[in-house]
């Protein structure tokens, strides 16, 4: 299955100066594999939506990917 990775303020070598990228992964791969895979999973400060929708780091691991769905990385930051 295809789904879309979004940068938001957030910066991946394998992406290079690209901001959003398609993976193929497999069917039934949750959030935290599709990062894991992207080797972002470490990173506390990363936080995850999945089509516009917080996924708090405790369900990466039960929350299902789907065909076509987004996912946005970005880390916290603050504005004024």
């Amino acid at each position: 299955m295809r789904v879309t990775v979004e940068l938001i303020a957030i910066e991946l070598p394998q992406f290079g100066s690209d901001k959003s990228r398609d993976l193929d992964l497999e069917a039934g791969t949750n959030v935290a594999d599709a990062l894991s895979g992207l080797g972002v999973d470490g990173d506390p400060a990363i936080l995850a939506m999945v089509n516009g929708e917080a996924v708090p780091r405790d369900q990466w691991p039960e929350t299902p990917l789907s065909a076509n769905d987004t996912i946005s990385l970005f880390r916290p930051f603050k504005g004024g």
